[in-house]
């Protein structure tokens, strides 16, 4: 079920800002279907080569599921601050997002396996942090896993003068 934007003027019109982001962020969130309907499920991943990577144990339930159906989405967002702005309902939010959909396909190759982790590592870790080789039995444990993007397409609502920031405000919508 793909669909086009309603608000045309919020699409991300280039694959380059939609990569942009989804290189950027450190966090996704994976859909898949599993017998009991859809799970969704928040993981630390990696874009690479226009595929997204992410690692996981060997079994588990988004694990089972993709062995079920290969079928995934998968979606990264950029959350800003609430707006006071002059239409719809006077308030609204800053964000950028991007929804691909795809297939998983498991990466069995251990030394394509091994230069996955190794590059996720380097994502989240600093540069001048010295890391120690990965082991070969925590590699031979450990699911990667490749989503082969099909589609994608972007959503953003960035800052503009039409907007005025709220303060921060408390879950319960108290001011804080």
């Amino acid at each position: 079920m793909r669909t086009e934007l309603r608000r045309e003027e919020r699409t991300m019109n280039t694959s380059r800002e939609m990569e942009l982001l989804l290189k950027r962020m450190p966090v996704g969130r994976l859909a898949v279907m599993t017998e009991d309907g859809p799970y969704i499920v928040a993981l630390n991943y990696l874009f690479l080569e226009g595929s997204i990577y992410f690692h996981s144990a060997q079994a588990g339930q988004k694990i089972e599921a993709l062995r079920a159906d290969s079928r995934v989405c998968f979606l990264v967002d950029e959350v800003g601050p609430q707006v006071l702005w002059e239409q719809g309902c006077g308030i609204s939010q800053i964000y950028k997002s991007v929804i691909c959909f795809g297939n998983a396909e498991f990466v069995e190759e251990p030394v394509e396996k091994r230069r996955i982790l190794e590059r996720m590592v380097r994502k989240f870790v600093p540069a001048k942090h010295p890391l120690s080789p990965l082991k070969d039995q925590n590699i031979k444990r450990t699911a990667v896993v490749k989503i082969v993007v099909e589609s994608m397409s972007g959503k953003k609502n960035v800052l503009s003068s039409s907007h005025t920031v709220l303060s921060h405000r408390c879950p319960n919508g108290e001011e804080g």
